[in-house]
Parts: C-alpha cells; structure tokens; sequence
C-alpha cells in the first residue's frame, strides 16, 4: 500500500552524499530496468517543530544533491506490505530549492561594500548606523567627521 505524503508544510534537507544501492540478494549495485544506477538519498525533513531523516531510492546520477542542500520532494509516500512489517519511503524526484552548489556565501550577511554601494545613504536603509563612516567606525571612534 502506498500513502501519499503532503510536503507543502515541510522544509528538506539533503544531509549526505546519495549512495549507490545495493541488491540484497547479490551484493551488486541496484540498476533500473534501462541500466541507470539506483541511488540511496538521505534527507532530512522539518516541519518547524520536528523533524526526521528520510532514507529511499532513486534512478540515476543524483550527484547534485549535496549535504545543507535545500531541496523540494516532488511525489513523497510512505509505503508498507500487506502484513505491515515492510516499510519504505519513496519519492519521484528531489529537485534543489537554490541554483549552483551552497556555500557560506548562500547564508551570509551582505558585506559592507554591498550595503553602501548604492551611495552614502544606502547603509541607513539596512539597518546600519547613518552615523558611522564608511569604514564601520563612529565618527568619535575614528577622529574624523562623518
């Protein structure tokens, strides 16, 4: 049996690299039906409260899912044997929220530069001090005048 999961109130995280599969019975790497690797992806999911990994199998490459990667989860569901002693989680595809590979720069605070490039005034409409100099420093700080 397979229940459909609505991710539209979750948040996902990729929290390692996709793994290749493996058979059980042969020990090999798991491929589908036209040869493309299955692969192992681990996720972590949040609602704002809690949150939980979340481990399933998809077809082919999956090498753009790396670790602190936000992504969305496009048809997630738990799904479960007749008897209910076999569990699983499946999805039809992960798909990252951001373009191009997270780094500091993703979460960082915009420097001091990005904040007065617009001009003198610009630093005071993001929440800096309009009184301190360019440079970050008061004016009493630095004995010169603003």
């Amino acid at each position: 049996m397979r229940f459909p999961i609505d991710t539209t109130q979750l948040a996902f995280t990729v929290t390692s690299p996709p793994m290749p599969a493996k058979d059980f019975a042969t020990k090999k790497v798991k491929v589908t039906d036209d040869g493309r690797p299955v692969m192992v992806v681990t996720l972590l999911a949040m609602d704002g409260t809690d949150s939980t990994k979340v481990k399933f199998n998809l077809a082919g490459e999956q090498h753009h899912l790396t670790p602190g990667l936000p992504v969305r989860v496009d048809g997630l569901a738990y799904g479960m044997a007749k008897d209910g002693e076999v569990r699983w989680w499946m999805a039809e595809a992960v798909v990252p929220m951001v373009t191009g590979p997270v780094t500091a720069h993703h979460v960082a605070a915009p420097s001091v530069a990005a904040s007065t490039a617009g001009g003198e005034g610009t630093g005071a409409a993001r929440g800096r001090n309009p009184v301190a100099s360019r440079h970050g420093a008061a004016p009493a700080e630095s004995g010169g005048v603003a």
